[in-house]
């Protein structure tokens, strides 16, 4: 159980990192406040790598993934469209959340099977 955890945290950070990359461009142009939403997004995903691998649901893995990380990133698209008012951009967030999401399903469960 221990190496299933270590495992779903290095997804999580995979995933953080992939998220916030291009956050990060724009860091320096950004208001300061901006940085916290940049380590803001990085935790989610590492709680959703530790969550989605352990959620057991009747479900397809990329469906778990899609679901969780769609609803797992709703609280960040609420923030930045009430920061920026732009429904397009609050939409990629949701969908860009489900696809991370499913990533991380898929490869923790296929790092888990290889590992038992």
């Amino acid at each position: 159980m221990l190496v299933q955890i270590i495992i779903a945290l290095g997804i999580g950070l995979v995933a953080g990192l992939l998220d916030i990359i291009p956050m990060l461009k724009d860091a320096k142009t950004k208001p300061p406040a901006y940085r916290y939403s940049i380590m803001s997004v990085f935790a989610t995903w590492i709680l959703l790598g530790l969550v989605i691998p352990f959620i057991s649901w009747d479900v397809q893995p990329w469906l778990k993934g899609f679901i969780v990380g769609f609803v797992g990133m709703a609280p960040t698209m609420i923030h930045a469209y009430g920061r920026v008012q732009n429904f397009p951009i609050a939409l990629r967030i949701l969908v860009h959340g489900g696809v991370l999401g499913t990533l991380v399903s898929v490869a923790s469960d296929v790092l888990f099977k290889l590992i038992k």
